[in-house]
């Protein structure tokens, strides 16, 4: 016999929303609109006023509304649904032993490689440490190059109002186009003047030819500061003597520097590579490069990096990232405190570098930017 309890799948404990839930799924599948029958919706109603009453454990009896008819349906239909029941209790202990199965088997798999799993997991989480530092490093990076990027974009405003304002000046003095007009004609008319002075040189002397105003034909206007001429001699080396005679003669020097102590640099002939050497005063080590117009790149163990710019080659203006510091034998000379030229990175990520009009390569920069910091920390 069937209980009350058992046609509409609830217990006695059951709470009031449990049965009335249990009702309504039940009496959805009965209902004669979804396939059911009339009798089948009449008895799920008089179970759960049974249950609901707390008879739920009595056998069930058709109420006295079902005709005889309709009762021999409901048993069969209730027969059919109770059949259903027990197949689908069947299916439901067959998946929770399945389910068991399942769970234990996942559970030694997962106990057998929870020491990888705990490995990884400490790999990854090293390696997320490292990125983090990575991008805080990158960040920082990032900042700074966009301070260096606003700084530059200053500067060139600065210089491109100065050039402005001297474009002005220019428009509004004809007598200084005038002159620049002139300087100009002098430049292209004294080759001539030139040869003729070489060949009175080498029939007077190369000591009675006044250079200084050879020079003067060339130069528009005298470099700052303006002093008087002082001839510097060196003693060098019998294998060094010829080519001091070539570069050296006739070097000029500001009074307001000592000329016992200013550096000179080692000259030579050779162009287009860094090389190590060291200043004929001081013996402070330096890398250097030399142009094909005679002008040099130098670094020393200041770290700044300086254009000896070649006296013959100076042009009427100058790149703004130059700073002009002193004359030093026939070079003008500019520190570089900025822009091209100013930093090893700049050299070692070109091939060349283009400073004041005049090329310089970057061929065995690395080399020997290596060897001067190593110098340059034995000697401090």
């Amino acid at each position: 016999m069937t209980t009350f309890n058992e046609l509409l799948g609830t217990k006695s404990n059951d709470s009031e929303a449990v049965i009335k839930q249990r009702y309504k799924l039940l009496s959805h599948r009965v209902h004669p609109d979804k396939g059911g029958s009339k009798a089948l919706m009449q008895l799920v109603h008089h179970a759960y006023d049974n249950v609901s009453k707390g008879k739920g454990d009595n056998y069930l009896t058709p109420p006295a509304s079902i005709s005889m008819r309709d009762s021999s349906l409901s048993n069969l239909e209730l027969q059919k649904i109770t059949r259903e029941r027990d197949e689908l209790n069947a299916l439901n202990q067959l998946l929770k032993a399945q389910l068991a199965q399942a769970q234990a088997s996942s559970k030694k798999q997962y106990s057998g490689s929870n020491a990888e799993y705990e490995r990884k997991i400490a790999k990854l989480e090293g390696e997320l440490v490292l990125l983090k530092d990575e991008r805080n490093r990158l960040k920082a990076q990032k900042e700074d190059t966009k301070n260096e990027k606003n700084k530059l974009a200053a500067d060139l405003k600065r210089a491109l109002s100065e050039n402005e304002v001297l474009e002005t000046e220019l428009d509004n003095a004809p007598s200084l186009q005038l002159a620049a007009i002139s300087s100009w004609t002098k430049r292209i008319a004294m080759p001539l003047i030139v040869t003729l002075s070489l060949v009175g040189a080498g029939v007077y002397g190369v000591n009675k030819v006044n250079w200084l105003l050879v020079k003067s034909w060339f130069v528009g206007s005298p470099p700052p500061p303006p002093a008087p001429a002082l001839k510097v001699v060196h003693a060098v080396e019998k294998k060094q003597e010829d080519q001091a005679e070539v570069e050296q003669d006739d070097v000029v020097v500001s009074e307001d520097f000592d000329t016992g102590r200013m550096p000179f640099l080692q000259l030579t002939k050779r162009s287009g590579s860094w090389s190590l050497a060291a200043y004929t005063e001081s013996e402070q080590p330096y890398i250097a490069i030399r142009s094909d117009n005679g002008s040099y790149i130098v670094n020393d163990c200041s770290g700044a990096f300086t254009l000896y710019l070649n006296e013959q080659y100076r042009p009427l203006r100058v790149a703004a990232n130059l700073i002009y510091m002193h004359q030093n034998q026939h070079f003008y000379v500019y520190k570089i405190p900025y822009g091209q030229g100013s930093s090893p990175e700049s050299w070692l990520q070109s091939r060349r570098l283009k400073i004041n009009d005049e090329y310089f390569t970057s061929d065995d920069f690395g080399a020997n930017y290596n060897a001067l910091v190593d110098q340059c920390q034995n000697i401090s």
